[in-house]
């Protein structure tokens, strides 16, 4: 009997190595689409699957395949795949949890900078030929006065909070419902609303869920320190984008620096586009060099799977049990 190769779909680009690793154990199949009808028709007769951040993988999807074995993520977050329906079917998740742990890190504290140093209305204002008014009206604290809460404290909750303490001197709290354990840095552990009280920088480091989701609502802020930044680099869905906006406006907040948003990208004319003291950039927190390559790892993990091999980053683990060697 003749043994049948794996088939193996991409429905997003990933680098040349890692095609190549996944040609050794089966044939490779590359969709120039993936929307659900597509997608559904692909998986109907593949192996494994393999997705970025496009691709939506629901229930229906995963209900049309028929001898599916594993879902590999290239990234962090696993809100695309439904992963209580492929684990219902008995399908692997595999994703890369510590990709983009350093460039998220990296871009949460250059926006806490930008924000606190007054960055972009600086610019702002001396395009507009308003130099010696933006110099007037930017003496700003430093950074080792300042006490950052960091809601959330994994991997990235923790590169940040390293950063922060080692780098700058900052005071660091952080509120996780599972404990970090041992740190090598100091910390504070607090509750949200001592957080939000007590913290000049809140900065957000959880994943999407039913308990995460507009986390950081109109109650929240009414409780953040008066003057106090809020960052965002986890998921749009963590913040309500319209009460971010009215307490921006009300001046209660004193600024905001999002990477994420709901929706993504926010419409033309929003009202927090629209927000006084804000610093915006385009979901870019992972796009490191580096930190896309390591996305493409997810394939290491998926030939694992199919020869039948413990893969070494399964959704079901808890996002922050250390890395193996």
């Amino acid at each position: 009997m003749i043994n049948r190769p794996f088939r193996i779909v991409l429905t997003e680009a990933f680098d040349d190595t890692a095609v190549e690793k996944l040609r050794t154990v089966g044939e490779v199949v590359v969709l120039d689409a993936c929307d659900e009808a597509r997608l559904k028709e692909a998986v109907a007769d593949c192996d494994a699957l393999l997705v970025r951040t496009r691709t939506a993988v629901t229930r229906s999807v995963i209900e049309s395949a028929t001898r599916l074995r594993v879902i590999g993520r290239g990234g962090v977050g696993l809100e695309n795949i439904d992963v209580d329906a492929a684990r219902q079917r008995g399908i692997a998740v595999v994703y890369t949890p510590h990709a983009s742990t350093d460039a998220v890190a990296d871009l949460t504290v250059g926006m806490m900078i930008a924000l606190v140093r007054n960055i972009g209305r600086c610019d702002a204002m001396v395009r507009k030929g308003q130099f010696w008014e933006a110099r007037g009206g930017s003496c700003t604290r430093e950074m080792s006065e300042l006490t950052v809460g960091i809601v959330g404290m994994g991997r990235i909750g923790q590169a940040v909070a390293r950063r922060c303490r080692n780098g700058f001197g900052m005071t660091v709290l952080y509120n996780d419902i599972v404990s970090p354990g041992w740190l090598d840095f100091v910390s504070t552990p607090v509750s949200k609303g001592q957080l939000y009280a007590r913290a000049d920088v809140v900065t957000l480091h959880v994943p999407l869920t039913d308990s995460t989701r507009k986390l950081i609502d109109a109650a929240a802020l009414n409780q953040f320190k008066k003057g106090s930044v809020l960052i965002n680099t986890s998921r749009g869905g963590v913040v309500n984008s319209l009460a971010l906006a009215e307490a921006l406006e009300a001046g209660t907040l004193g600024g905001a620096a999002l990477d994420v948003f709901e929706p993504e990208p926010l419409p033309t004319g929003h009202p927090l586009l629209l927000a006084p003291n804000t610093v915006f950039t385009p979901h870019i927190g992972s796009r490191s060099v580096a930190g896309l390559a390591r996305m493409n790892d997810v394939v290491e993990d998926v030939v694992r799977v199919l020869q039948g091999r413990s893969p070494l980053y399964p959704a079901w683990l808890d996002e922050d049990v250390p890395i193996p060697p």
